[in-house]
């Protein structure tokens, strides 16, 4: 498999991919409580492998970097349980836009945040938003648990009665 690991490539492969135009996931997640019977890195976990196996199925298709995950994020609600890192929005915001502006900066030009935490959601909808204006380039968000949630298709084949 070719390497889509950011912090495992040389900056000359990096330089690479970004001349031959490669989107880069940059997962986004948290540390946080998930009751008695879990570690508490189940989100990075989780975000940073679907961030992995996504881009090992795109590739060499299509180039992709995938991006050191940001472990924590806007967990507030979980605090109380212990084991927990919380961050504000305002600090949230500011660590997406300078590490989107390193990414940008790095020579590459389209960013999608993937997200692996539910209190995330809300806060990247509209910061996103705010960075593709802020930096004048796409910066695109995806959910990848929300979908399980979507209702599948209409199926085109027609059942025999």
């Amino acid at each position: 498999m070719t390497e889509t690991a950011w912090n495992r490539l040389s900056a000359a492969a990096l330089r690479s991919l970004a001349a031959s135009d490669a989107v880069v996931l940059l997962p986004v997640a948290s540390t946080e409580q998930h009751g008695p019977h879990l570690a508490t890195g189940v989100d990075d976990f989780l975000c940073s492998e679907v961030c992995r196996r996504t881009a090992g199925k795109l590739v060499p298709r299509y180039p992709v970097v995938v991006a050191s995950t940001v472990w924590f994020g806007l967990a507030d609600h979980h605090v109380a349980f212990g084991g927990t890192f919380s961050i504000s929005l305002a600090a949230y915001h500011a660590v997406l836009r300078d590490l989107c502006r390193s990414i940008l900066q790095a020579g590459f030009r389209r960013i999608v945040l993937v997200n692996g935490h539910g209190g995330n959601i809300q806060a990247l909808a509209a910061i996103s938003g705010d960075l593709t204006r802020e930096l004048a380039a796409p910066i695109a968000t995806a959910t990848y648990f929300m979908d399980g949630f979507r209702k599948p298709p209409a199926s085109s084949t027609t059942s025999r009665a």
